[in-house]
Parts: C-alpha cells; sequence; structure tokens
C-alpha cells in the first residue's frame, strides 16, 4: 500500500494527496513534523511504495505519472468491455 508521508500545512503535499484520491488507489495519509522524519525518509513529502521511498518534486511527479498509469491499465481490464485502441487495435 502507498503511504503518504507529509507536514499537516503543504499547498504541495495536499496536490500529491489529492492526486492519490482522484486515482481511487489504495493509500494512506501520515501527517509527520519534519523533527519526526526517521532515517529512511530525509525530506517531506514522501511517498513509501512497495518498500521505495520516494522525494524531491520531479521523482514524486515521475511516480505518480506511473502510478496513473498502472491504475489506467488496472480499470481497463476489470470489465468486460473491449476497447478499441488509437492504432485500432483490440482487447
Amino acid at each position: 500500500m502507498v503511504t503518504l508521508y507529509r507536514r499537516p500545512v503543504d499547498p504541495w503535499a495536499d496536490k500529491i494527496e489529492e492526486a492519490l484520491d482522484t486515482m481511487v488507489i489504495a493509500h494512506e495519509v501520515e501527517h509527520v513534523e519534519e523533527t519526526a522524519l526517521s532515517g529512511t525518509i530525509s525530506e517531506l513529502p514522501a511517498l513509501h511504495d512497495d518498500g521505495e521511498v520516494v522525494t524531491g518534486e520531479s521523482a514524486l511527479r515521475s511516480h505518480l505519472q506511473n502510478l496513473r498509469d498502472l491504475m489506467a491499465d488496472w480499470n481497463r481490464f476489470q470489465s468486460d468491455a473491449c476497447y478499441v485502441e488509437d492504432d485500432g487495435s483490440t482487447c
């Protein structure tokens, strides 16, 4: 499960949390103070996903896009519908 570690008041963390909510991906949110950071988390906001800790705006944006792609694939194959792709291929 994805865990977002964030400061209680942080506009950038708000956007990350909103993105996770919009994706409808299972996640937890932990509000922490900078002084309470452990050795594995060096800065906030941070995403902990599958044993990896992601920090920094560029890395977080990239990881969120990977999660969006994962959820899009997951949702695509969760129904009995068949989709026609842009190239004309079907499932």
